[in-house]
This record gives structure tokens, C-alpha cells and sequence, in this order.
């Protein structure tokens, strides 16, 4: 760690953009507890770059100012990734710091998430994790359209949706298997999350995420979101 350090204080000493030699009291932590990844030099055997926060939640990732521009940091995310699908994360969510790493992010897969304030201080970014689920042999075909929009869905009818997935579902034994799990981050646009499920163009269900009614359908909480494996029709009947 004393390695990590000193390059960090050089670097705050030299003014090099996007350090974080502010956050080092964090960065201790994630080592103690065993969540801290590090990049090793192949040739001089050094610490070039460290990560926290394994892009479930906001952390930091750093390499060496005179080591960047050699894909270490997309190494390490890589690296991340990879953890992240191995454990079963559906969305991934990191704060876009300095904001200059926006397109860095980008080219990860993240997508920066709007929250209606174009002055936004604090830039955050998530990535959905897709997945592919096991449907029943056999069962009638159906096409599941599930749409998020943010809360202003509610007031304003005419809102478009920003994320629209269309699903192949099976329907069999009263219930709806989709054969890819729907995702969605907890904000749309800074807001409550609404979702809209029609199934063969009838609407099942439009409303906020996080509500009872969802919840019967088959919405699920994770991390960051909210997801959706299947449509329980008598669950919207006891709603």
C-alpha cells in the first residue's frame, strides 16, 4: 500500500488530472477488507493501478499517470466484469469521476445515466448484465414487450419509454416464462422507474417499479434495479 501511496502523493504534488489521492482513507478500507484489485507491472514489478468499488457501486479505479494509454484500466474493468457475471449481477453502477472518463466508461459498455439536470454535478453510469433464461419446451408463444420510462410517465401519457426490451416468452402451467431477463437501473432520468409490460399487444401492467402491483407481477429487486424472469397473471389479480 505504502507503494500505491507514494505515487499518489507525487501525482497530487504534480497536479495530474483525475487522482484521488483525496479518497485514500477509502481506499485503505477496500484493502482491509480484501475488495481492493491491483494492476502489477510484468517488468519493474510495481502497483500501477488499483480498483474498489467492483462496479456494483461507486468506487475508483486509477492507473499511474505514466503507465496510462496501455489498456491497464480496461484490464482491470475486464477483470470486474468478469467477477461481476460470475456472481450474478444484473446492473453495474459507477461514478463517472473525473468526467473526462466518460468515454472511457462508454467504451466498457456503461451508459451514462440521465437524471434531467443537464448542470448535474455528480455523472454516474450504469451497464446492464444480460442474461439468457431457460424456457419450457413446450407451451404457446407469445411476445412480451416490457418498457421503462421515468415517473412523469404517470402525469404526461405521451413520455417515451427509454429502455424497451422486446421478449420471446412461453406461456405454460398459468404463467409467462421470458427467455431473457428484463433489466432496468431504480432511476430513469433521476426518477422512479414506471414499467410497462404488454404481452401479444394487451397491456398487463403499467406503473412504478418499485410498487405492490409490480411486485405481483413478477418484478424482482437487485442491486441498482429491478428485474423481471417472468409474468404471474394471478399475482396482478390478488393486486
Amino acid at each position: 500500500m505504502r507503494f500505491i501511496k507514494a505515487w499518489l502523493e507525487a501525482q497530487e504534488n504534480d497536479e495530474v488530472h483525475g487522482t484521488f489521492l483525496c479518497n485514500w482513507n477509502l481506499t485503505v478500507e477496500a484493502h482491509e477488507a480484501g475488495k481492493l484489485l491491483v494492476y502489477v507491472d510484468e517488468q519493474s514489478q510495481e502497483v500501477v493501478a488499483y480498483q474498489w468499488g467492483a462496479l456494483v457501486h461507486p468506487g475508483i479505479l486509477e492507473v499511474r499517470n505514466d503507465m496510462r494509454g496501455q489498456g491497464i484500466g480496461k484490464a482491470l474493468v475486464a477483470h470486474r466484469l468478469a467477477e461481476a457475471a460470475e456472481a450474478g449481477h444484473d446492473i453495474l453502477r459507477i461514478q463517472c469521476t473525473p468526467r473526462s472518463s466518460i468515454p472511457f466508461w462508454e467504451s466498457m459498455g456503461f451508459e451514462v445515466q440521465k437524471n434531467g439536470d443537464v448542470c448535474m454535478q455528480n455523472v454516474y453510469a450504469f451497464r446492464l448484465m444480460p442474461r439468457t433464461l431457460v424456457v419450457p419446451d413446450e407451451g404457446e408463444r407469445v411476445q412480451v414487450i416490457v418498457e421503462w420510462y421515468p415517473e412523469m410517465r404517470d402525469w404526461k401519457p405521451e413520455t417515451p419509454a427509454e429502455r424497451t426490451q422486446v421478449i420471446a416468452g412461453v406461456r405454460e402451467g398459468g404463467m409467462i416464462y421470458l427467455s431473457e431477463r428484463a433489466l432496468c437501473p431504480n432511476k430513469v432520468v433521476g426518477q422512479d422507474a414506471v414499467l410497462r409490460v404488454t404481452v401479444d399487444g394487451e397491456e398487463w401492467l403499467c406503473g412504478k417499479a418499485k410498487h405492490e402491483r409490480a411486485a405481483n407481477l413478477g418484478v424482482e429487486h437487485c442491486p441498482n434495479g429491478f428485474f423481471l424472469d417472468f409474468l404471474w397473471p394471478e399475482g396482478l389479480l390478488a393486486s
